[in-house]
């Protein structure tokens, strides 16, 4: 009896991220997710820049690099010229809720048919551990 195994939809490399970082519980979920559709075949996933940028190592779907801030820009463009896609975006805090906040404000202000995976983890984790847009106070 199989109690716990790798999902389908996620490579078998190992991950990257550093101790203490929840990318690759993230990207088990989002795995989990897509196997569980069954949706494997028909999904691609955005991934911008940050510790994201690596994403396209991980998941078993089609994957496309964005320039820092532009995902759902990127998405959109993905969903409408392929419509039956089922679209995401993988994007941490510095990348979403900073330099691409306008993209995601529009994109939701269309109603764009994407998935955005917000991963706040409070800080620029890449380089260097800067303040982010949503590093608390204190």
């Amino acid at each position: 009896m199989i109690v716990f195994e790798r999902p389908k939809a996620l490579s078998p490399l190992p991950f990257h991220y550093c101790p203490g970082c929840t990318h690759g519980i993230i990207h088990r979920l989002v795995a989990e997710a897509i196997d569980l559709l069954g949706i494997e075949g028909q999904t691609v996933g955005i991934a911008p820049v940050g510790c994201s940028v690596l994403a396209y190592n991980y998941f078993e779907c089609d994957m496309i690099e964005a320039p820092h801030g532009r995902a759902p820009a990127v998405a959109t463009g993905v969903k409408r010229t392929n419509p039956g896609c089922v679209v995401f975006t993988y994007q941490g805090d510095g990348d979403l809720a900073a330099i691409g906040t306008a993209e995601i404000v529009h994109a939701g202000a269309r109603g764009e048919n994407i998935t955005i995976i917000f991963v706040n983890n409070a800080v620029y984790g890449m380089t260097g551990g800067q303040m982010a847009p949503t590093t608390l106070l204190g």
